[in-house]
C-alpha cells in the first residue's frame, strides 16, 4: 500500500484541470523556472498557445538582466507563420528562433527538455492538457521537436518562398501536379508548351526542395500551398 500511494503521489502525467492549477498557471510556472531552453510547437493557435506566448513574454521581461538568457524556439504550423505575436515576441527575446513546420507533432511545451505540457488545439478547456514530469518521457518529447525542429524553415524563408509559389501559374502547375497529369496534358490544359511546363515544374521542385514530383505535392501541403487531405 504505501509503495502504490508513493506512486500515485509520482506520476509522470497529469491533467491540468480547474481542480488544481489550470493551464495558464502551470506554463508559466514551467517558463519562469526554465534554465536552459524553452521549446514551443504551436501548430494551430488557440487560447492556450495566447497564455505560453504571455507566459514567455512575461518570463523574458523578468530576466532582461539575466547574464545568459533562457534559448526559445518557436515551431509554428503554416497556420501560425502569419501570426504576428509570434515573431514580434522572437524579436524582442535574445536568444529566440521561430520556424515553420507541418511535422508531426502535438502542440507541447517543453522545458528544458526534463518538463513537458501536451495539448490540443481543438478544445480550450484545461482538461485537454498533459503535465508530462517523468525526465525521459520528457526528453523523448524533446527529441522528437528536435527532429521536426530541423525540418522546418525560418519564418522569412518560408513566407518568402510561399509568396513566390502563390501566384497563379504556380498554383496552376501545382493542381496539375496533384491531379496526376502527364507534361504533355498539364501543358495543353495550362496553354504553355511543354518545355515551358517542365521549367515551372523544375523552379517550383527548387523553391520547395523537392527531389520528386510526389515529394513536391507533400512539401506543397507543408507550406500550406494545398489543402491537406484526410
Amino acid at each position: 500500500m504505501t509503495t502504490h500511494q508513493s506512486a500515485e503521489r509520482q506520476r509522470s502525467l497529469v491533467m491540468v484541470s480547474g481542480g488544481g492549477s489550470t493551464f495558464k498557471e502551470t506554463a508559466a510556472g514551467l517558463i519562469g523556472n526554465a534554465k536552459y531552453g524553452i521549446s514551443v510547437a504551436l501548430l494551430h493557435g488557440g487560447p492556450k498557445a495566447d497564455a505560453v506566448l504571455e507566459a514567455v513574454a512575461e518570463s523574458s521581461r523578468r530576466n532582461e538582466e539575466r547574464p545568459a538568457p533562457v534559448a526559445v524556439r518557436f515551431l509554428c504550423g503554416p497556420d501560425m507563420a502569419g501570426v504576428s505575436a509570434v515573431r514580434d515576441l522572437a524579436e524582442r527575446i535574445g536568444r529566440a528562433e521561430v520556424r515553420v513546420s507541418e511535422g508531426d507533432l502535438q502542440e507541447a511545451l517543453i522545458v528544458d527538455g526534463r518538463t513537458a505540457v501536451t495539448w490540443s488545439s481543438q478544445s480550450s478547456t484545461d482538461e485537454s492538457a498533459t503535465l508530462v514530469t517523468d525526465p525521459a518521457a520528457a526528453k523523448a518529447l524533446d527529441l522528437l521537436f528536435a527532429n521536426v525542429w530541423r525540418t522546418g524553415r525560418p519564418t522569412p524563408e518560408h513566407l518568402h518562398i510561399r509568396e513566390r509559389l502563390s501566384s497563379e501559374v504556380m498554383r496552376r502547375v501545382l493542381g496539375c501536379l496533384t491531379e496526376g497529369h502527364t507534361d504533355a496534358v498539364a501543358a495543353s490544359e495550362m496553354a504553355v508548351s511543354l518545355r515551358t511546363y517542365r521549367r515551372h515544374v523544375a523552379k517550383l521542385m527548387r523553391d520547395i526542395g523537392a527531389e520528386s514530383r510526389f515529394q513536391a505535392g507533400v512539401r506543397s501541403v507543408e507550406l500550406g500551398l494545398l489543402p491537406r487531405q484526410r
